[in-house]
C-alpha cells in the first residue's frame, strides 16, 4: 500500500532533519493526510521497540532489499497497528514469512521487561499523557472569513461557544461540542482534543487552517503591518506563510523560500486554497540571496523558522525578536544579535527579524 512507502519517506526525512513530521506529511502529497500522520506518529513513538524487535528477529538480514524505515512501518502495522486486514499487497506476503518470529521476539521483549501490554514497553516520555490530550487549535483564515462568522457557523451546527479562554485550565477542560477563543492568539479557536476537522467543509474551502498555537506565534510576534514586504526564510509547509499573508491582508509581499521543490508545490496548493495572493515562492537558499537584489530592497521583516525548531509541532520553540541595527527600538523585544549574526541578513531595509530557536531535547 502507498501509505507504507509514504510513511517510510516521512520517517527518513525526519531522521535526516529535512523537516518536522507535520511538515513532511503535508508536503508528501499523500491524499489521506490523517491516515499518514497517525501511522508516522505511532511508528515513531514505538521506534525503539520496533528497532529491538527487528534486530532480534534478523528481519533486515533476511530481507536485504527491505529498507530500514519501511521495515519499521510494516512491523508496526503487523504487531502494534491495525494489521494488514486484507490489504498490504506484497508487503503482507513479505512480513507473513517472518510473522511468527517477529511476534515471538515481541513477546520475549515483554517478558524481559516484565510487562504485559505493548504500551508498557514505551519510555515514560513516549506514553500517552497530558500531551496526547492537547486541544485542537484552528486558525480562522481572515483572508476568506472572520471569527464571528465561523463562531456563528459552529453554533448553528450545535456547538457551544464559551468565549475567550481565561486560563490553560479552560482549554484542558474542553469536552464534547464546546469550543473557545484562544487567550493569546487572535482568530485562533480551540476545540476538544479529539475533534477531527480534516474533512470539514470550512477547512476544505480554506476558511480554517489547522495550526497549533506554537505555529501561530512566530507570525503574530513578527507583526508586519499591511503593505509590508516580508521574507519567510524556511517557508514550507506554508501555514505560517498564510498567516503572514492574513496579517498583511494580502497587501504587500511575502517572499517564501524553501529548498525542496516538492514541498513548494504542496505549499502552493495550500496557499491557493487559503486565498493568498501576495506570496512569491522561491526554490532556493535564503542565505544565498544577494542583498543588492532589487526585489528585496523593501523587505523590512524576516521570519526564520527552521522546520526542526518545533514550532510546527506541539512542543514549540523559543522566539527571539531582534530589532536590527538602525531600526527604531521596539518595546518589549529581547535583542538576539549574538544568536543571528547581522552579516547573514544584510538586506538594506530590514528592520525586524524573528528567529525560532530549536530547544535542546525538544523541551
Amino acid at each position: 500500500m502507498a501509505v507504507y512507502a509514504a510513511a517510510a519517506g516521512v520517517l527518513a526525512g525526519v531522521e535526516s532533519r529535512q523537516g518536522s513530521i507535520k511538515g513532511l506529511v503535508y508536503s508528501s502529497n499523500f491524499q489521506n493526510v490523517k491516515q499518514l500522520y497517525a501511522l508516522v506518529c505511532e511508528t515513531q513513538r514505538y521506534s525503539a521497540v520496533l528497532d529491538a524487535v527487528i534486530a532480534s528477529a534478523g528481519l533486515l538480514r533476511a530481507e536485504k532489499k527491505l529498507r530500514p524505515h519501511l521495515a519499521k512501518v510494516l512491523v508496526y502495522e503487523l504487531l502494534l497497528g491495525k494489521g494488514f486486514r486484507g490489504g498490504g499487497g506484497r508487503w503482507k506476503a513479505l512480513l507473513g514469512r517472518h510473522q511468527a518470529r517477529l511476534k515471538a521476539e515481541l513477546a520475549r521483549l515483554k517478558v524481559h521487561r516484565g510487562v504485559s501490554r505493548n504500551e508498557d514497553l514505551l519510555e515514560v516520555g513516549s506514553r500517552p499523557g497530558p500531551a496526547s490530550q492537547l486541544p485542537r487549535f484552528v486558525r480562522v483564515n481572515t483572508l476568506k472569513t472572520c471569527s464571528d462568522d465561523v463562531v456563528d457557523y459552529f453554533k448553528r451546527k450545535g456547538f457551544s461557544y464559551q468565549g475567550r479562554a481565561s486560563s490553560v485550565d479552560d482549554l484542558r477542560a474542553l469536552k464534547g461540542k464546546h469550543f473557545l477563543l484562544d487567550p493569546l492568539v487572535p482568530e485562533l479557536l480551540v476545540f476538544p482534543a479529539q475533534t477531527d476537522l480534516h474533512e470539514h467543509p470550512l477547512y476544505r474551502a480554506g476558511h480554517l487552517i489547522l495550526q497549533d498555537r506554537a505555529s501561530c506565534l512566530p507570525a503574530m510576534l513578527l507583526d508586519p503591518p499591511p503593505g509590508s514586504h516580508v521574507i519567510d526564510a524556511c517557508a514550507a509547509p506554508g501555514n505560517k506563510t498564510s498567516h503572514l499573508a492574513a496579517l498583511l491582508k494580502n497587501q504587500g509581499k511575502v517572499f517564501a523560500f524553501d529548498l525542496d521543490a516538492k514541498r513548494l508545490a504542496s505549499m502552493a496548493t495550500l496557499l491557493a486554497r487559503a486565498g493568498v495572493s501576495c506570496c512569491e515562492l522561491a526554490e532556493e537558499d535564503f542565505l544565498a540571496v544577494s542583498p543588492s537584489d532589487p526585489r528585496y530592497s523593501q523587505v523590512r521583516y524576516i521570519l526564520l523558522d527552521p522546520s526542526c525548531s518545533g514550532s510546527e509541532q506541539t512542543a514549540g520553540g523559543a522566539w527571539c525578536t531582534h530589532t536590527l541595527p538602525g531600526a527604531p527600538a521596539c518595546a518589549g523585544r529581547v535583542p538576539a544579535a549574538s544568536l543571528v549574526p547581522r552579516a547573514h541578513f544584510p538586506l538594506p531595509a530590514a528592520a525586524r527579524l524573528l528567529y525560532v530557536l530549536p530547544l535542546p531535547g525538544g523541551e
